[in-house]
C-alpha cells in the first residue's frame, strides 16, 4: 500500500480495551484528539486515560504525526514510550492506558469495510441507538466519573405503550416499526446529553452525567410528547403508541448501578400504574 497512499484514508481502531471502546473507529482528518474529554475525536472510556491525552496531525509534507498531550500516564508507540512527535507508519499501535488503538491507512473498499463494522460493533440494529454492550461499560464509566467528581448522574427507564396490541392487530412488523421510530425520537431529543439504548424488546434506557432531577424530567417529558403526537403511519395504517418513563438520580436514590436502574424501574412501574403514557420518579 505504500504506492498508494495518496488515495488511502487513515483510520484509528480500538483493538483492546473496555467493551465501550472496542471496535471504535474514527477516520483521521487533518487532525484527531484522544482522551476522555466528550470534545475528542476518539473519546475513550479507560480510566488509565487522560481527560485530553495525545493527538494526532496530518502535515503538509503528507504524513501523519502522533505526539502526547501532556498525559498523565504517557502515550506508547509500538510498546515505546513516546518522548516527541513521532510519525505513524500504516499498522501502528498506539498504547494508552490499558486501551491500544492501531493506525491504519486503507483504500476506498476497505474503508469502507471499516465504517461498516464500526457501526455493527457501536449501534442497535434496528433503532440506531448504542448497542447495550457499549451503552453499559459507558454508564460504568460515566457513574465512576460521578462519585469522583461529585457530580449528579439520572438514569431513566422506559417502556412502550401498546405495542403488544399493535403487534396483536397488525403484526410484529409494525410493532418493530414503533419501536424503531420511538429510537430514533429518544436520539433526536437527547441529542449529545447523554447515552440510549434498546435495553430489550421495546424497552429503553438513557442516562445522564450532570442532569439534575427537574432537568430530567424535563427531557423526560419531550421524550414522552414527542412519542405521543409522532403521528406514526407505515403502509397507511396510524399507528399510536406512547412510553412510560421512570427517573432514578445517583447519589440521592442509589450508588450503584445496578441499584439505580432498579430505582428508575420502580419508578416506572408507578408510572405505568398510575395510567401510562406518564413520567414517574
Amino acid at each position: 500500500m505504500e504506492g498508494d497512499k495518496a488515495d488511502c484514508q487513515a483510520f484509528l481502531t480500538v483493538i483492546r480495551g473496555g467493551g465501550a471502546d472496542l471496535g471504535t473507529t474514527v477516520e483521521v482528518g487533518s487532525r484527531v484528539r484522544i482522551g476522555r474529554d466528550p470534545k475528542c475525536e476518539l473519546c475513550l472510556n479507560d480510566a488509565g486515560v487522560s481527560w485530553r491525552h495525545a493527538e494526532i496531525k496530518f502535515r503538509d509534507d503528507g504524513v501523519y504525526v502522533i505526539k502526547d498531550s501532556g498525559s498523565t500516564n504517557g502515550t506508547r508507540l509500538d510498546g515505546r514510550q513516546l518522548q516527541e512527535p513521532a510519525v505513524l507508519d500504516d499498522g501502528k499501535k498506539i498504547f494508552l492506558g490499558e486501551t491500544v488503538v492501531r493506525f491504519q491507512l486503507a483504500d476506498e473498499m476497505e474503508a469502507e469495510f471499516q465504517k461498516e463494522v464500526a457501526q455493527i460493533v457501536a449501534t442497535d440494529s434496528l433503532t440506531g441507538l448504542e448497542s447495550k454492550r457499549r451503552f453499559d461499560d459507558a454508564m460504568d464509566a460515566a457513574l465512576a466519573l460521578a462519585r469522583g467528581n461529585g457530580m449528579v448522574l439520572t438514569v431513566m427507564m422506559m417502556d412502550m405503550d401498546g405495542i403488544k396490541q399493535i403487534n396483536d392487530t397488525h403484526g410484529h412488523l409494525y410493532g418493530a416499526f414503533c419501536i424503531a421510530e420511538a429510537g430514533k425520537i429518544i436520539g433526536k431529543v437527547l441529542g449529545s446529553a447523554g447515552h440510549a439504548c434498546r435495553w430489550g424488546g421495546d424497552e429503553f434506557s438513557v442516562f445522564v452525567p450532570g442532569m439534575s432531577r427537574d432537568e430530567a424530567f424535563i427531557v423526560a417529558e419531550a421524550v414522552r410528547d414527542s412519542i405521543d403526537g409522532a403521528h406514526l403511519t407505515k403502509n397507511g395504517i396510524r399507528l399510536h403508541p406512547t412510553i412510560s418513563i421512570g427517573i432514578a438520580c445517583f447519589p440521592e436514590d442509589a450508588e450503584k448501578v445496578v441499584d439505580l436502574i432498579a430505582a428508575a424501574d420502580m419508578a416506572l412501574y408507578r408510572a405505568k400504574a398510575l395510567g401510562k403514557n406518564r413520567v414517574s420518579d
